[in-house]
C-alpha cells in the first residue's frame, strides 16, 4: 500500500534544500550493509552522536559542536524482534538508546560509553502487560514511556534514566472527564483502542502523514498535550505535567456542517494554546481557531463547493495520482471531493511569528502517492501560508 497525500500547500524549507557536508565517515566496505542512520544532539554540551546500523551491530560516533571526532564505539545489535528506536538518554559521553517491539510490550537498550570505549546491548526486564503503548517522550535527560492500561482512564508514565530501572507515575482522569457523543462516560483506553496515534514535533514542519492521525501527542518542556478527534463533533485536549503530574481535560466543539453530518470528517492541531480545527465533506469546509482553555473562537472560515477558495495564495496541486503525477485543480468542489475522506488533517508551523497552515488529507491507496497543495493567507492576525515525530518522516512525507 502506498500513500495518497492531499493538502492545501507545499513549501520547501531551507533545511531540506540547502545541504552542506560537515563530516565524512570512512569505513571501506564495512558500511555497505548499513540499514539506517540517525543522529542525536546533546543540548547541554553541543556534542552530537551519529549512529549507523547494519544487520548485526550499531556503529556509534561522537563529535563536538565543531565537528571534531571525539571517539567511536561499536555495539552488538539487539535481537531482531526489537524494531523501533523510541528514545535515548545522555550522561556526558554515555548514550543509551531504547528500543521496543512492534507490539510495544518488550524493551531493550544499547549503551555506548565513548569515555571508556565500551558498549553493551541488553533486553530489559521491563514489560508492558495489559497496557497499550502510546509513545515515548524525552524530557530532562529522562525517557518517559507512556501507556494506557486496559479498561482504564489513566496514563502510566515509566521514567527511565541511565539505571535502566523505570520509576512509574500515574495520571488518572475522573469518570466524567471523557464523554462520548451521547454524554456517557467513556474510558480513555476505549478511545485509544480505536485511534491512530502519532507524536508531533513542534520545531519542524510536520507532514500530513503524521497530522492526519486522530490521536496526537505533543511535548513542550515538561508539558505533554494530547488531542483526540475520535469523535468528529468535538476535540478533546488532554494535558499533563511531567514534573507535577497534574492534568486537565478540555472539550472543544467542531463547527457544524450543513446536511448529513455523518458524511463529514474532522481533525485538529494544537500549537501555542491555540486549537486549529477543520471539518469537511464534499459540499463544504469549516475551519476555526479556538483559544485553550477558554474555548474562545478567534478566527473562522467557511467555504462551499460552489465558492472560490479566496484564502489560498498558491495553486491547489495534486501529485502522485493514479494517472497524472502532477495536476493543478481549478475548482473548490474538486478539492473538497479529494480531501473528504477519513485522512483529513491540519499541519501548523510557526516561523518568524507567522502561522503556516497545511490543510488536506493523507490516505493509503493502492496507487502512487498523491499530493494536493495550495496556500492560505490572512488568518489569526497575520499572513498564514498554507504549506516527525521524526525529521525523516517529515522530509519523506
Amino acid at each position: 500500500m502506498k500513500q495518497l497525500f492531499l493538502f492545501l500547500t507545499m513549501f520547501f524549507y531551507a533545511f531540506m534544500n540547502g545541504q552542506e557536508e560537515v563530516i565524512q565517515i570512512n569505513g571501506d566496505d564495512k558500511f555497505n550493509t548499513i540499514k539506517q542512520s540517525f543522529s542525536i544532539v546533546d543540548e547541554k554540551s553541543g556534542n552530537f552522536f551519529v549512529f549507523l546500523e547494519d544487520s548485526d551491530r550499531v556503529y556509534g560516533f561522537l563529535y563536538d559542536e565543531n565537528y571534531n571526532s571525539l571517539g567511536n564505539v561499536i555495539c552488538p545489535d539487539l535481537s531482531s524482534k526489537f524494531k523501533s528506536i523510541i528514545g535515548y538518554t545522555i550522561e556526558d559521553k554515555k548514550v543509551t538508546l531504547f528500543m521496543n517491539t512492534l507490539n510495544g510490550r518488550s524493551y531493550g537498550a544499547m549503551i555506548f560509553d565513548f569515555e571508556k570505549s565500551i558498549s553493551q546491548a541488553k533486553e530489559l526486564d521491563f514489560k508492558l502487560r495489559g497496557e497499550t503503548y502510546l509513545d515515548a517522550v524525552y524530557y530532562n535527560n529522562t525517557l518517559h514511556v507512556l501507556s494506557v492500561p486496559k479498561r482504564s482512564s489513566q496514563i502510566n508514565i515509566y521514567s527511565f534514566n541511565n539505571t535502566l530501572t523505570p520509576i512509574v507515575n500515574e495520571v488518572k482522569f475522573e469518570e466524567q472527564a471523557l464523554l462520548d457523543r451521547n454524554d456517557r462516560p467513556i474510558r480513555l483506553s476505549e478511545i485509544v483502542s480505536r485511534s491512530t496515534i502519532s507524536q508531533i514535533e513542534l520545531n519542524t514542519p510536520n507532514s500530513l502523514e503524521l497530522t492526519s492521525k486522530d490521536f496526537k501527542i505533543y511535548r513542550k518542556g515538561s508539558l505533554v498535550s494530547i488531542t483526540s478527534d475520535h469523535f468528529k463533533e468535538y476535540t478533546y485536549v488532554i494535558k499533563f505535567d511531567l514534573d507535577s503530574f497534574k492534568q486537565t481535560v478540555e472539550k472543544v466543539a467542531q463547527r457544524e456542517l450543513d446536511g448529513f453530518q455523518m458524511s463529514a470528517y474532522s481533525n485538529s492541531f494544537l500549537l501555542d494554546n491555540k486549537l486549529f480545527q477543520i471539518a469537511s465533506n464534499s459540499d463544504e469546509l469549516q475551519f476555526q481557531i479556538a483559544e485553550i482553555p477558554s474555548g474562545k473562537i478567534i478566527k473562522k472560515i467557511a467555504v462551499t463547493d460552489d465558492e472560490q477558495l479566496e484564502f489560498k495564495n498558491t495553486p491547489i496541486i495534486q501529485e502522485g495520482g493514479e494517472f497524472d503525477s502532477y495536476r493543478e485543480l481549478e475548482k473548490t468542489n474538486q478539492f473538497l471531493r479529494k480531501i473528504s475522506n477519513e485522512g483529513i488533517g491540519l499541519s501548523i508551523y510557526k516561523q518568524n511569528g507567522i502561522y503556516e497552515i497545511t490543510m488536506g488529507s493523507a490516505t493509503e491507496k493502492p496507487s502512487n502517492a498523491m499530493i494536493v497543495g495550495g496556500a492560505l493567507g490572512g488568518l489569526a492576525g497575520g499572513i498564514i501560508a498554507a504549506s516527525f515525530n521524526n525529521l525523516n518522516s517529515t522530509y519523506n512525507g
